[in-house]
């Protein structure tokens, strides 16, 4: 578990802690709605780079480039400036050719549900640009992680 300063609660591997600032809001003083996009992106960026891939290392070392195909969000309650929200990264599916992530979005102190996410991904060959599979060593990261909650059912 790693967390971000003493008084901050220790969060699992998967997931990332995020201060609301200003520029995540609108005039009413939630969170945007689009933000949660980048919200997701930032949490699944950073917990994969922890784990020591990143998106340099699928397209430079497994030659794919992640494309999304699908992106989704369900609003649950407002999150407001200052709120700690704490992001649970995901891997509800993985196929051959495609890759999903969920993204559960906390209050970081009561644990209420602020908003639910999906992306699904398709990779392209780097230097073909035609489709092509998920790369294997992303594939066994996830599965060598049990907070991913992934499971081959």
């Amino acid at each position: 578990m790693t967390s971000v300063d003493p008084g901050t609660p220790a969060v699992p591997p998967n997931t990332r802690l995020v201060r609301v600032r200003m520029h995540h809001t609108d005039l009413l003083g939630a969170v945007y709605h689009g933000q949660y996009f980048d919200l997701f992106e930032d949490a699944r960026t950073e917990v994969f780079r922890a784990l020591g891939y990143t998106y340099q290392t699928c397209t430079e070392e497994e030659g794919r480039l992640m494309i999304i195909v699908r992106a989704a969000c369900d609003y649950k309650r407002p999150a407001r400036m200052d709120d700690l929200l704490a992001i649970a990264v995901t891997v509800p599916e993985i196929s051959r050719v495609r890759f999903s992530f969920a993204y559960d979005v906390r209050l970081a102190g009561s644990g209420d549900l602020v908003a639910r996410g999906e992306h699904v991904f398709a990779f392209l060959d780097a230097k073909t640009s035609r489709p092509t599979s998920v790369p294997p060593r992303l594939t066994a990261l996830v599965k060598d992680t049990p907070s991913f909650g992934w499971s081959e059912s």
